[in-house]
């Protein structure tokens, strides 16, 4: 039976479609545009060594041909003591992470939450934050964009390091809110680990 010519057009259409899909695949037009790695030899080192770093920020990281990290670090003593990294898209922030030596003194965990917590809050109350806990003398609250996490360091002065990991553009924001916490309470707890040390503190942190 002859093809009506309607139908040639359609075949016709169809594989001049799937065509110019596969250029645009091939040639990485939009919308598919490559997407690139997280590797870990990119990462900051002050983020920590714990093997759920990488993952975490492949999860929160937003789709983008690369990805870079500007590690920033001031190895005084403890009182001054600061340490940071921000991870880029090619053109903006996505994640930046801040540890800072902190005086406890008789804080609790709300002064502590309302007060060097609530550092880099731009549009959350941190009393909407979910606390956690990772150990006796750890306090901890996170919410879908930002985890803070204070470390005891030193009892001369009950001195502490507290350490904010805020995310500032994500993968997917429709993702639910637990993911997102997950990852970043990831991050925060290596990156708090890995300032522990830097610092030279003396109190234990258990992670």
């Amino acid at each position: 039976m002859r093809k009506s010519r309607a139908g040639i057009l359609a075949a016709s259409l169809a594989t001049a479609t799937a065509l110019a899909t596969g250029a645009a695949y091939l040639f990485h037009i939009p919308p598919f545009e490559r997407v690139g790695t997280i590797e870990a030899r990119d990462v900051c080192e002050n983020l920590g060594t714990s093997n759920k770093v990488v993952p975490a920020l492949r999860e929160v990281a937003p789709p983008n041909p690369s990805y870079s990290f500007v590690e920033q670090r001031n190895q005084g003593s403890v009182d001054f003591f600061y340490s940071g990294c921000v991870g880029r898209t090619e053109d903006s922030e996505f994640l930046v992470s801040r540890t800072e030596a902190t005086l406890l003194g008789n804080s609790t965990f709300e002064s502590w939450s309302s007060g060097p917590a609530s550092k880099m809050v731009e549009t959350e109350n941190p009393k909407n934050f979910d606390r956690f806990n990772t150990d006796a003398d750890t306090w901890g609250v996170v919410s879908k964009s930002k985890a803070a996490i204070v470390t005891p360091c030193f009892s001369r002065g009950h001195q502490g390091l507290t350490t904010i990991i805020l995310l500032r553009s994500s993968a997917e924001p429709e993702r639910t809110a637990e993911r997102y916490r997950r990852e970043l309470i990831a991050l925060a707890t290596s990156t708090a680990a890995f300032a522990h040390k830097d610092a030279g503190c003396t109190l234990p942190f258990k992670v």
